[in-house]
């Protein structure tokens, strides 16, 4: 959020520099602002952070510094004071440089509506489903039965399979470019992995290309992988070698790989990944098809539209644009476990694939309309579509419970079986508004 706000795009942790970074915790040498974060809201404190920064000749790298308190901050603070520490070789100010999350909230509130749903949504990815913790914890408020999170625990496949690649880059994209007419220019190594393979005839996307490595859940053999690897480098390893690593590197081959494989299994149900912002969407089951709907069971059957093409209403044989019910999946561990984590939102495309040019306002007025007890289920929904969703065999990766936590002795299910059988109505309502 920081970075939003004040633009400080390379502001980092210093602790992940340096374990117990002493004297202040974020800082972006490039535009040279820094930031203490503290729970406490004295003028002792704000003095025992200027007395390091002075101390400590943070002054050289750093032109500002902000003490940012968890709680609300005093209502002012003596100016004189910091004066006595910083003397003449640095500014401070105590009304600008001493803040609470108000202070945040208000620049929030001043940015771009597309600079504060961006982080609003990093406060979704952290905290799961907000509006219902707020709704939780308010007396005004009608205490909801259960808090729905949007963690949902995985199974891990039991093996990864990796090997040194053995292709040419430029023989790869010669060759593209006379047999499968690619006219672009090759981006990154994952698109020559990705040509190579399907100049062997292999169309799977479940694999992660790094440090010159292929790795997949699936047996390089089996799987066709094979044709562009040294065959005499094909190692087999436990998951847990990836996923229990202290390495950084190997986890996010882990993550990655994850995604791969939910990219490749969830093709078969009719979800794809879009390319540039790689989140998943629901498309049509067949072409010419304009609407398709789902069926799930949350406390009771229902069915829930996840793509819909619109017509236009100055020309009805015309589509205004395709609907599609979309959602970010990634991968994290907690504990000794590993979840996906859905953050559910739509798509708008102008040809059922590729982003409309009113899509930021149609998703803007679609969220307006949205009710928490909507994106809840909205998640329960995918949740539910994924639990159906395997990589055909018991040791591939496999989607489970949805973690939910009931908060009330006399949970009221027909209250969320109501909701969901009401849910198309509403969609309809909402597309009409949109």
């Amino acid at each position: 959020m920081l970075r939003s706000v004040y633009n400080l795009p390379q502001l980092l942790n210093l602790n992940r520099k340096q374990k117990n970074f002493p004297g202040i915790d974020l800082g972006d040498d490039h535009d040279r602002v820094c930031f203490q974060v503290t729970s406490t809201t004295s003028l002792h404190k704000v003095k025992a952070t200027l007395r390091q920064f002075m101390d400590r000749t943070y002054f050289n790298s750093f032109d500002e510094l902000y003490v940012l308190t968890l709680v609300k901050k005093q209502a002012s603070y003596s100016q004189a004071a910091v004066n006595e520490i910083v003397g003449d070789r640095f500014a401070f100010n105590t009304k600008k440089h001493v803040i609470d999350l108000g202070d945040l909230l208000g620049l929030v509130a001043a940015l771009r509506l597309p600079a504060q749903e961006r982080i609003l949504e990093e406060f979704q990815r952290i905290l799961g489903e907000v509006d219902a913790y707020i709704a939780y914890s308010s007396d005004s408020i009608p205490d909801p039965t259960a808090i729905t999170t949007n963690l949902q625990q995985i199974r891990m496949p039991q093996a990864v399979y990796v090997a040194e690649l053995t292709i040419n880059d430029k023989e790869v994209v010669a060759q593209a470019r006379s047999s499968l007419s690619y006219k672009g220019k090759a981006r990154s190594r994952t698109s020559v992995v990705k040509m190579a393979l399907l100049l062997n005839d292999v169309h799977s996307d479940a694999w992660v290309c790094h440090d010159n490595k292929l790795f997949s859940f699936h047996d390089m053999e089996t799987s066709g992988l094979i044709s562009i690897v040294d065959e005499g480098s094909v190692e087999r390893l436990d998951v847990s070698d990836l996923a229990d690593s202290l390495e950084t590197d190997n986890i996010n081959v882990l993550k990655q790989l994850l995604t791969a494989e939910a990219r490749e299994i969830l093709k078969a149900r009719h979800v794809r990944m879009q390319p540039k912002d790689r989140f998943f969407y629901f498309i049509a089951n067949e072409e010419g098809q304009s609407e398709r709907k789902e069926p799930w069971i949350g406390k009771q059957k229902a069915t829930r539209r996840v793509y819909f093409a619109r017509p236009s209403k100055k020309d009805p044989a015309r589509i205004a644009h395709h609907q599609h019910l979309s959602f970010d999946l990634t991968f994290t561990k907690l504990g000794d476990d590993w979840f996906a984590q859905i953050l559910p939102s739509w798509f708008y495309s102008f040809d059922g694939f590729r982003e409309s040019n009113w899509h930021d306002d149609l998703l803007s007025q679609q969220k307006r309309l949205e009710r928490n007890a909507s994106v809840r289920n909205q998640v329960r929904f995918i949740a539910y579509f994924l639990s159906a969703t395997d990589a055909g065999d018991e040791d591939g990766l496999a989607f489970q419970n949805l973690i939910e936590f009931d908060v009330a002795e006399d949970a009221d299910d027909v209250a969320d079986d109501a909701d969901e059988t009401s849910i198309a109505d509403a969609a309809d309502h909402q597309e009409e508004a949109a």
